[in-house]
């Protein structure tokens, strides 16, 4: 399974989740199936509109199943949902915490926009 993390840098599994989607800097796309990382620059991160949806396509393209973040706003969760990728809520610190959590049912799954667009 490929699951998006939100992350802030670029430490690998030890990057720290960042709490936004569609601005996140990073996403690290998580390979479950060989417990490979790698890290993907959000090119929406500094779009001046509509940067929920275009990262939402990113990490489609990616191939992404899940996507665990912090919050979604409302454009977003549309665009995840219609792409089938599952959200979750993470409040941890690293990826490799987020990802964790997720494998051990600890996660709560988002089934409505948490999150408000930045204008």
């Amino acid at each position: 399974m490929k699951i998006a993390v939100t992350a802030s840098n670029n430490n690998g599994f030890e990057s720290e989740v960042n709490k936004h989607f569609g601005r996140s800097p990073f996403f690290a796309i998580v390979d479950t199936e060989v417990e490979e990382i790698e890290l993907v620059k959000n090119s929406a991160a500094q779009a001046s509109s509509g940067a929920g949806v275009q990262a939402a396509q990113l990490i489609s393209d990616q191939g992404v199943e899940v996507l665990l973040s912090g919050s979604v706003g409302p454009k977003a969760y549309t665009a995840l949902s219609s792409g089938n990728i599952k959200m979750y809520i993470s409040q941890d610190e690293t990826v490799h915490e987020a990802v964790k959590s997720l494998e051990n049912n600890n996660l709560s799954q988002l089934t409505s926009p948490n999150g408000t667009p930045r204008k």
